[in-house]
């Protein structure tokens, strides 16, 4: 007999739950939230699971608590879902605003890098590249396109479709010689290509946001660059920016 164990920890779940909950409309944006004590006993958890996916969702700003008076909705943020301050794969950014993730098509292949590509990361004009191209959607409906460009010097094995990581963090974890520790992104506004059309299923010339992302090793060594491409009719990226504490 095969069993089948999630790998999602529980108040991730709850999580997820209570954005869909938000974004149904069950709780008004910028009103106050139900003491833990109702909210645990609507999603059968414990007082402590909803504590911790209260705090991830403060951690996110979509919530604020306010001591002895509640938990609230903060103004807009839930519009603004997706915060890309944080490294994580996009698969998983798509599930934790609430939709349920998959990849629609992905393959990984040789290529020769652009000039661009090649200066970004420092190598040599003609060193083979290898390409991991993925569409990832949610709730069924195409949102990103992803390019990732991995020098072929930073690639120990090829990994075979269907063994594919959902995230290049993972990626790089298990098929890299060096783990990503942190990436930059410049968000640049654009139109869809034809190629982005197809796998968006959007009207070409269509307003899209496009990432440039470098992925960084702790030596601050640029060892993959991202081309990305957002449907942002589904998918908002927003940068919270917060006062030192001094």
């Amino acid at each position: 007999m095969e069993y089948f164990v999630s790998k999602t920890p529980l108040y991730i779940s709850v999580k997820n739950a209570i954005l869909k909950a938000i974004q149904s409309g069950e709780f008004d944006k910028n009103s106050q939230l139900p003491p833990e004590k109702v909210l645990a006993e609507k999603f059968s958890v414990s007082r402590s699971t909803i504590r911790s996916a209260l705090q991830s969702l403060e951690d996110d700003t979509v919530i604020t608590k306010q001591q002895g008076v509640g938990t609230f909705l903060t103004h807009e943020n839930f519009l603004l879902k997706m915060r890309i301050d944080k490294v994580k794969g996009f698969y998983q950014l798509i599930k934790d605003i609430g939709y349920e993730p998959c990849i629609k098509d992905e393959s990984i292949s040789k290529t020769a890098a652009t000039e661009k590509i090649s200066k970004i990361l420092k190598t040599p004009s003609k060193e083979d590249f290898w390409l991991l191209k993925r569409t990832l959607a949610g709730d069924g409906e195409p949102v990103i396109l992803v390019f990732e460009y991995i020098p072929g010097r930073n690639l120990i094995d090829v990994p075979k479709p269907g063994n594919i990581p959902k995230s290049i963090f993972e990626f790089a974890d298990r098929f890299c010689p060096e783990r990503i520790e942190y990436s930059v992104s410049e968000i640049i506004p654009s139109v869809a290509s034809p190629l982005t059309s197809k796998a968006l299923c959007l009207p070409k010339n269509t307003p899209i946001l496009k990432l440039e992302e470098i992925h960084f090793n702790k030596k601050n060594q640029p060892i993959i660059f991202s081309d990305v491409y957002v449907n942002d009719k589904h998918i908002r990226f927003k940068v919270v920016r917060t006062r030192s504490r001094e």
